[in-house]
């Protein structure tokens, strides 16, 4: 009975046993015994993009970029900055992007001009300076980001020159800032353009990896 015990504590340690490596010696005089282990770290892939309010984290909060444009100037063609950005003094916005999967892709879509009724404005009027930011984020780059050109066609789009961003060591970790103006180049009846989807007032930028 006590064979048939010892036979079943054995069989019932040998997956465990298997799964490390051990290593027994005898003998008389000095002994070594040696045994090894394997290490196994696996690293995620990680995709960040802020523009405009955010942080390291999902937040689905949407910046309101604003142009008033001055009653004597309206269509005088001087540019109009604006408000409503995550930085100081108007609307400049954070742009800020982190992937440890090679280089990113940075683009825009829009689903049309800006309407209001049955006028419009063009996104070639939407004027962007890139920039770096104030400050630079500990681990980032900072510096101008090519802002990729909206698209102006009637029905809108994807940019056709979307922004190559490189990666060094895999990794890309860089910021910068965007500011909006409005060229006024056009003497355009009164009203609100863009400003909600249905007016086509939102631009989606979406980074990829390969």
């Amino acid at each position: 009975m006590k064979k048939l015990l010892l036979i079943a504590a054995l069989a019932t340690m040998a997956p465990l046993m298997a799964q490390a490596e051990s290593k027994f010696v005898t003998g008389s005089g000095a002994l070594s015994a040696s045994a090894k282990l394997d290490f196994s770290i696996t690293i995620p892939q990680v995709l960040f993009l802020q523009v405009g309010t955010g942080s390291y984290a999902d937040n689905t909060a949407v910046n309101n970029i604003t142009f008033d444009v001055p009653a004597g100037s309206v269509g005088n063609g001087t540019q109009v900055a604006g408000t409503g950005g995550d930085l100081p003094g108007g609307s400049g916005v954070t742009v800020r992007v982190l992937s440890n999967s090679g280089n990113v892709t940075l683009d825009n879509t829009t689903n049309g001009p800006l309407s209001s009724g049955a006028s419009a404005v063009q996104w070639s009027d939407i004027l962007v300076t890139a920039d770096a930011l104030p400050a630079t984020t500990a681990d980032f780059s900072n510096g101008a980001i090519a802002h990729p050109p909206f698209n102006a066609g009637t029905g809108g789009g994807t940019s056709t020159a979307p922004t190559t961003l490189t990666a060094t060591g895999g990794l890309v970790r860089q910021e910068g800032s965007w500011t909006f103006a409005y060229a006024n180049t056009a003497a355009l009846p009164a009203g609100t353009y863009g400003s909600t989807e249905a007016n086509n007032g939102r631009v989606t930028y979406t980074a990829t990896t390969p």
